[in-house]
């Protein structure tokens, strides 16, 4: 099975976003093991993913269709990459980048793209319908 990390600033986070936060973390339960980190400092990042295969997210990152970035997530997987870190909107040398979208987004609203984005990824890669 993938383990997902998602690694971003330390922040207090609205209820409403808590609420997506946990929404697609249980969905996600059946497709990966996931952790959420939050931190003060980048000094912080190294320790948490030394054994990961690292994206940066940002806005100037690689933008990826759905369907694209699924076909990464399970050719890294199967490439013997099972274990992938997202680091939301920190500057952190990684192994990759990725862009959420071309606007800015907060770190708080980023998170949830990205468990969105991830979501939307196992379906696509298992062939199941995203939209109930």
């Amino acid at each position: 099975m993938v383990t997902l990390l998602i690694v971003h600033q330390k922040k207090d986070i609205p209820d409403y976003y808590l609420g997506a936060i946990k929404e697609y973390s249980k969905r996600l339960g059946r497709y990966c093991n996931l952790s959420i980190e939050a931190v003060e400092n980048i000094t912080e990042i190294p320790p948490l993913v030394s054994s990961f295969y690292t994206y940066r997210v940002h806005v100037k990152g690689k933008a990826l269709d759905s369907v694209s970035f699924s076909e990464t997530l399970q050719s890294l997987s199967l490439s013997g990459h099972s274990k992938i870190a997202f680091v939301i909107n920190m500057k952190f040398d990684s192994d990759d980048t990725l862009s959420l979208s071309s606007l800015t987004l907060s770190d708080e609203l980023s998170v949830v793209s990205m468990l969105e984005q991830i979501y939307r990824a196992f379906r696509i890669w298992y062939s199941e319908p995203y939209h109930k």
